[in-house]
């Protein structure tokens, strides 16, 4: 009926326990470690940045300002210090601690005296306007003279000894290029040509010691001589040494 109580009251269920509290929670030190870390790197890339920049400006002057001489001194770090060049040896003379010895003293030779000659360009025996002279002759019909007359029937015959030498005098300094000797049968094994300027020095421009007779032409090099000689040393036979002819040119 209306307005009647119930009978009995629904049961209550008891409340929840209340859930005990968490622990502390303990800080954690990662975040710190990370800041500090950053805030080291931003410092040393800002002092690097600052050490660069002073270099910079002590080193490269702005393009639009005139360049300013910094001392090295003002700048740490700026480099090796530019090295000084050593004073010219020229500026200051170094005091002389000894006294030199003297230079010795120097012999200057003097030079040999030009020698001059005529030439021949015609290319002329001139044994045949020369003298002939000999060391010896067979006899009168075989002088000296006959060995360079131009005449190939007429000859020169030494005596029978050796050494032997049959000697023409030019008359003057000539340049001699050629010696030709006609032997006859009786003619020189070893002999040798020489040419002189004053008739007593000799000197020796071609010699041979297996001479065959026949015509034996000399070239002499272009020889300065005023003076031409043959020089016979060894025989072909018993007779003495025998030439028709002797030219020079």
């Amino acid at each position: 009926m209306p307005g009647a109580r119930p009978r009995s009251r629904p049961p209550v269920a008891p409340p929840p326990p209340a859930p005990p509290p968490p622990p502390p929670r303990r800080k954690s030190r990662k975040g710190w470690w990370v800041a500090s870390g950053v805030a080291v790197v931003v410092a040393a890339a800002g002092g690097l940045a600052v050490a660069y920049r002073a270099t910079a400006d002590a080193t490269i002057p702005d393009r639009g300002v005139p360049p300013v001489a910094i001392p090295t001194e003002t700048v740490a770090g700026s480099g090796p210090a530019p090295i000084e060049s050593p004073a010219p040896r020229s500026a200051v003379a170094a005091p002389v601690s000894r006294v030199p010895s003297p230079s010795p003293s120097v012999t200057v030779k003097p030079a040999a005296p030009k020698v001059t000659a005529r030439t021949n360009p015609s290319r002329a025996n001139l044994a045949l306007t020369s003298t002939v002279t000999a060391s010896s002759s067979e006899g009168a019909p075989w002088p000296a003279a006959d060995a360079a007359d131009g005449d190939p029937a007429t000859r020169w015959s030494s005596g029978f000894a050796e050494p032997q030498w049959l000697k023409v005098d030019l008359g003057s300094r000539r340049i001699v290029s050629e010696v030709t000797l006609i032997w006859e049968h009786a003619h020189a094994v070893a002999y040798r040509i020489d040419v002189s300027l004053d008739g007593k020095k000799w000197r020796t421009v071609w010699s041979t010691t297996a001479g065959e007779g026949g015509t034996v032409r000399v070239d002499t090099g272009s020889a300065v001589a005023r003076y031409v000689r043959m020089y016979g040393t060894k025989r072909s036979n018993q007779y003495g040494f025998s030439v028709w002819e002797l030219e020079i040119r």
